[in-house]
């Protein structure tokens, strides 16, 4: 009994012993790069509710998870090593801000290992597409390298690359709100460079579909100092006046600016050939006297897409619908002229001739819209759905072409490639 007593009271005292130097154990640990028995160490010392508010423990775990997080048997094991050494750090600051910054010196800083590998995880993560991991990661970073602002030890306020990087996350994982709170940390201090013209793009257009329209000019008019060839804000106008005014003369005198700044851009020439079509013979707004100069302006744009890009359907089939259409417009304007009167009869068969001019002008556009859709594969109009139906109205207008013009058997030809779709 006495001896099982005093072996009791033995194992106490070694235990107050073991508990003394502790934080000895933790250097000695450190130190010899024992990172496995380090951490294991400092866990057990921090485990201590007296040892809470030792802000060397604190430091050193921060500086042992830095160094275990190295080790992919350690790193596997803590989930989110990095950020948890970092706690460590700030905890340790907290405590004792004085001896932790003077510890920080004199270790030449290592919370910017911290900092690195946790963009290095964001990067990783960006470019294997994970981007909500990697927008997670960046935050982590970016919570770290405000520490190191706070606290004086180097880095910007604004770190442009993590910020830009943390915003394309943010936008390829469909979080706009994120996006612009990083996109507009970037702007508002005017970051400019090659890649950055997209945070001005994205807060306009962010701005501009929520209809605050003074903060998407404020970002327009940021973006357009910085990049005055980009002509993503002259589009942004374009959808603006569309959307007010629909296809006006406003319109078509803002589209002809921005041809003249962007010349080479089949996309804005095609989509302006589009909208003058559709007021010409959709809505039929053009007033007759004008009626032949936008058909001019039409299939000139279109001339213009063909010899920048002949490989494309839209611009082949857009002007076989343009000289289609001016066809049937010159047989409307012709149905109630009479055979039985001599000058009405001359000008019906004046109105014949032109037709028959304008829908030979449509069979080479039509044909070769026709030959480009008869390459395509069946995965090609599965993704885009839009195709099948101008596959159709190609067909539709190849065979009602040909019937006008008497080619009765290519009539045929297209009109049972037609039913074949239809089927």
């Amino acid at each position: 009994m006495f001896k099982n007593f005093l072996f009791q009271i033995g194992l106490l005292v070694l235990a107050l012993s073991v508990g003394a130097q502790d934080i000895k154990t933790v250097r000695k640990m450190y130190d010899k790069q024992e990172w496995a028995k380090g951490k294991e160490a400092v866990d057990l010392l921090l485990a201590k509710e007296e040892e809470q508010n030792n802000w060397e423990a604190w430091y050193y775990k921060a500086m042992i998870y830095g160094q275990a997080a190295k080790l992919p048997e350690l790193k596997n094991a803590v989930p989110d090593i990095w950020i948890v050494s970092f706690n460590a750090y700030r905890k340790a600051m907290e405590l004792d801000p004085k001896q932790s910054n003077t510890y920080m010196t004199l270790r030449g800083y290592p919370i910017f290992e911290n900092y690195i590998e946790l963009q290095k995880e964001a990067n990783d993560a960006f470019n294997t597409q994970a981007f909500k991991d990697a927008l997670g990661k960046y935050k982590q970073a970016d919570l770290v390298g405000r520490f190191i602002f706070k606290n004086g030890w180097a880095l910007h306020e604004i770190d442009t690359a993590l910020y830009f990087y943390a915003g394309a996350s943010a936008m390829q994982s469909e979080m706009p709100e994120e996006a612009v709170t990083y996109f507009k940390k970037l702007a508002d201090a005017s970051i400019g460079g090659e890649g950055y013209e997209v945070c001005y793009r994205f807060l306009s257009y962010h701005y501009d579909k929520k209809g605050d329209v003074v903060q998407s000019d404020k970002y327009a008019a940021l973006g357009k100092k910085l990049y005055p060839k980009d002509t993503y804000y002259d589009k942004l106008e374009l959808d603006r006046e569309r959307k007010k005014n629909g296809s006006s003369p406003e319109l078509f005198a803002k589209y002809e600016q921005v041809i003249e700044k962007e010349p080479g851009s089949y996309e804005i020439r095609y989509e302006y050939a589009a909208e003058l079509f559709n007021a010409l013979y959709t809505d039929q707004k053009i007033a007759k006297e004008q009626q032949a100069d936008i058909f001019n302006k039409i299939t000139a744009q279109l001339k213009k897409c063909i010899e920048m890009d002949g490989n494309k359907t839209e611009a082949h089939l857009l002007a076989g619908k343009t000289y289609y259409n001016e066809a049937a417009m010159l047989q409307e304007s012709g149905k109630n002229l009479k055979a039985t009167v001599p000058d009405e009869l001359k000008k019906k068969n004046e109105l014949k001739t032109q037709m028959e001019k304008r829908m030979n002008e449509a069979l080479p556009h039509l044909e070769n819209a026709l030959s480009i859709f008869e390459k395509m594969t069946p995965e090609d109009f599965k993704a885009e759905k839009r195709l099948k139906n101008e596959y159709k109205t190609n067909l539709y207008l190849l065979a009602e072409a040909n019937k006008f013009l008497g080619n009765l058997e290519k009539e045929r030809a297209y009109n049972k490639k037609l039913d074949a779709l239809n089927q």
